[in-house]
């Protein structure tokens, strides 16, 4: 189990995350309550929350929120998950977030390449890793300062921002969360 803070936040108590960690350690991944605890994160911007079931896991997973709040999870291997939007969801997407669980925060060639595909769909992006997250922002649906580094200098990945990692004590000082020592106690 990882502690995470503010579980009230969530509507979970410590029972209820100690069942969903448990799903996760077992990849029990398309279990409708993990599914559910994930779905509810994202839409309030628990991206630790997020990011735990997967390292838990040891499998990436991708969250995908459509333009009316609908989310979809998916997960995949150790190594990959795609950008895949099911049927039925509406763009442009608000946000796609996926991780790799226990490495670097970092576009990989693969998201790279789903980022290029995608820059007219998808305003915002994220990547999860263990040191923090990391946010692409798309120019194309997002008014940015011209001046923000970009992921390249030419083509569809110029549209994107390349944004410094934020640390995971940054992201729960920014959201005011408690002290991760107090959770569960």
């Amino acid at each position: 189990m990882i502690l995470v803070p503010d579980l009230d936040q969530l509507g979970l108590d410590g029972a209820a995350w100690e069942r969903v960690c448990a799903l996760a350690e077992t990849r029990q991944v398309d279990h409708e309550f993990l599914i559910d605890v994930q779905s509810n994160a994202a839409l309030l911007g628990r991206w630790d929350v997020v990011y735990a079931l997967s390292l838990l896991a040891g499998l990436e997973t991708s969250v995908l929120i459509d333009a009316h709040d609908a989310v979809s999870v998916d997960w995949g291997s150790p190594g990959r998950v795609a950008l895949a939007p099911p049927v039925g969801c509406a763009a442009p997407f608000k946000i796609w977030t996926h991780t790799h669980p226990g490495f670097d925060a970092y576009w990989s060639g693969t998201d790279t390449n789903s980022l290029a595909i995608a820059s007219s769909i998808v305003a915002k992006a994220l990547v999860l890793g263990a040191p923090g997250m990391k946010q692409a922002v798309n120019q194309t649906l997002n008014e940015i300062n011209q001046s923000t580094p970009r992921i390249a200098n030419n083509g569809p990945l110029n549209q994107w921002t390349d944004e410094a990692v934020v640390p995971w004590d940054t992201f729960y000082a920014e959201i005011g969360a408690i002290n991760t020592q107090e959770v569960n106690q």
